[in-house]
């Protein structure tokens, strides 16, 4: 494994260290800490790529989770966010920038007739799931196994597949995400396997005049990028209207990616709610909960309960006025579905050339790589498939400056600025095409030794 490169983290380990005594795993959120001595602490981010603290160079590939759509320090968003500072901040009031910007967002997503906005992909799931359950007077909800709606109790659960029997009759148990989330909450939330009809139907036949909403992740952001059926969602969204339950469309990372009307533009499907986040501002903190009309009035006193005190902050707003510009009047999210079609076209030249079987899950601004020639259905089939290849090849690309995501869960995301910048496909198809060699020599040698 000579041809290895040598990537100096010695900053970034030092660094760490001093961390750790201040910071709980040496960072502010678990998911950025890789290991004692390979967690990354960055510098700055220009386009399609990342420094960290010991010039290390990345061609980026998580955008921090998608929001990084146009590029880092995008210099139009960057020049709007500017102005938007000389406005002053937050005043619990409102400016005239929200409706400006809300206007945006109803002429590209049709199902946003009224809007109100967050911070985080996480709070506006919170208002959404609340809003549903202020609508209905129901407490219940329906879950799809492998989604991800944000860190807040109610969503925080999933299906027990590492305890689970593949033979037996029964489903998994659900169990929380991690420690902390109390027992009493999961009396209320139900939980469905994707793409599974005759499921769902029996669900809401059992279900169904106890449940509030049923949140749904068309494109699932955490898990491999596995896509539902567009007849899947459209049963959903029959069997919600039937039982007088509110559909809630999650495209925290979808939305305003994969399409200007997200991916319920796509697949034709118009949910009572929907959440937008990550792409929203390019990387400014804000987030939108938007639905029908009635529905969204629930939003008032003495109904459903809203706010926050950086809620439509004027940095965020106007950073979000131009990304939304952009992306609707621009070729931007042709440019980086472009990328995104060229790069695995690429990646699939040098698996081919190697004999090994893979597939792709997703939309090209926001794919999977999988090891096998079929792509999980759901994430069932994930979660009892081998995605050891996947993972050691992901440890070799961070060393040979290629950032994804160092388990297959997360997609790899595409941003404006990787499409107009070739050397990008370039460095990162010499990365993957060694890291695959290291990959299989890793392998052979593991054979070798058993």
């Amino acid at each position: 494994m000579s041809r290895i490169a040598q990537r100096n983290l010695s900053k970034s380990n030092a660094q760490f260290q001093r961390a750790v005594k201040r910071l709980p795993l040496g960072v502010s959120s678990t998911f950025r800490y890789w290991g004692d001595d390979r967690t990354i602490y960055v510098h700055h981010g220009k386009g399609g790529r990342t420094w960290d603290i010991d010039g290390n160079c990345y061609v980026d590939y998580r955008l921090g989770y998608g929001p990084a759509i146009l590029g880092y320090a995008d210099e139009r968003v960057d020049a709007a966010a500017r102005k938007g500072m000389e406005v002053g901040g937050v005043f619990a009031l409102s400016t005239e920038k929200e409706l400006a910007v809300a206007d945006r967002i109803a002429s590209m997503v049709p199902a946003a007739e009224l809007v109100r906005f967050s911070n985080s992909g996480t709070e506006a799931v919170m208002a959404a799931l609340r809003l549903a359950r202020a609508h209905t007077g129901r407490e219940s909800y329906l879950l799809v196994e492998g989604g991800y709606h944000g860190l807040f109790d109610a969503a925080m659960w999933m299906s027990n597949m590492d305890e689970w029997d593949l033979g037996s009759n029964t489903d998994p148990e659900l169990v929380p995400y991690g420690k902390g989330i109390p027992q009493t909450v999961k009396k209320l939330a139900h939980i469905t396997p994707m793409n599974d009809f005759q499921r769902l139907e029996d669900i809401f036949s059992k279900h169904g005049d106890k449940l509030a909403a049923m949140l749904i992740e068309p494109i699932q952001g955490n898990c491999c990028s596995i896509m539902a059926q567009p007849e899947y969602v459209k049963l959903a969204r029959e069997l919600c209207t039937k039982y007088g339950v509110m559909l809630i469309i999650d495209e925290v990372k979808s939305g305003f990616r994969v399409g200007k009307g997200g991916i319920q533009g796509i697949m034709g499907v118009t949910p009572d709610i929907t959440t937008f986040a990550k792409a929203v501002a390019n990387g400014y903190p804000i987030s939108v909960v938007a639905g029908r009309e009635e529905v969204m009035r629930t939003f008032r006193y003495g109904g459903a309960s809203h706010g926050g005190t950086y809620t439509a902050h004027s940095v965020s707003l106007a950073a979000a006025e131009e990304t939304l510009r952009i992306l609707d009047e621009t070729p931007a999210l042709e440019t980086l579905a472009a990328y995104g079609e060229r790069l695995k076209a690429g990646i699939s030249k040098i698996l081919d050339a190697r004999k090994i079987v893979h597939s792709y899950t997703g939309h090209p601004s926001m794919f999977g790589l999988f090891f096998a020639e079929t792509p999980p259905d759901n994430y069932r089939d994930w979660k009892t498939s081998d995605y050891s290849f996947y993972d050691r090849m992901a440890y070799h690309l961070h060393d040979l400056g290629v950032i994804c995501e160092p388990d297959s869960r997360e997609p790899w995301f595409m941003c404006e600025a990787h499409g107009l910048d070739e050397t990008c496909l370039s460095d990162t198809l010499k990365a993957v095409e060694t890291a695959v060699d290291l990959t299989l020599e890793h392998f052979e040698e593991d054979a070798k030794r058993a």
